[in-house]
């Protein structure tokens, strides 16, 4: 018996009824690749959130509201459009979309987007701005190593004169 009480051999105006077509057969699970290992999320400070003080850790952090001090992360740190640092930053990458006031070291790269605003001197092997971004300060592409110090020539008394006679 079918479905509400009706029989299911019923044909519908005449026309038979056909049998469901067979599920395709599913694939061997050896033949399925293993999923990668999943990427820790980043720390996020939401849009209506403000940070002040240091900011450290281990993560990658995505910066949507406000954060202002100081900010060293071992990761990448990037700025979404509407967030704001007031921060000298220290991180392995700096992605600007929003705004960052203060000075940035990064050991592999900055980049400012086209929405991004940046004021404050720059230090990172590889640094990326973008057409319609804004930057105002230095920047120095060093792979971090300290410059040599230069020597300067010691200063030489003159000659004493010579004895009158």
């Amino acid at each position: 018996m079918g479905i509400f009480g009706k029989s299911e051999t019923k044909a519908v105006q005449g026309v038979p009824r056909q049998a469901p077509a067979p599920a395709p057969a599913a694939a061997p699970a050896a033949a399925t690749p293993a999923p990668g290992p999943v990427p820790a999320a980043a720390s996020v400070i939401g849009p209506r959130a403000v940070v002040k003080g240091e900011l450290l850790g281990d993560d990658d952090v995505l910066v949507q509201g406000r954060v202002e001090g100081r900010v060293r992360i071992s990761r990448e740190l990037r700025i979404a459009p509407g967030g704001h640092v007031a921060a000298d930053v220290h991180a392995a990458s700096i992605v600007v979309s929003g705004e960052l006031a203060g000075n940035c070291v990064a050991t592999h790269r900055i980049e400012i987007q086209a929405t991004g605003r940046l004021t404050g001197d720059i230090r990172a092997p590889r640094v990326t701005i973008a057409e319609g971004a804004s930057f105002r300060g230095k920047t120095d592409m060093g792979r971090g190593e300290k410059p040599a110090p230069t020597s300067t020539p010691t200063p030489t008394s003159p000659p004493a004169p010579a004895p009158a006679g």
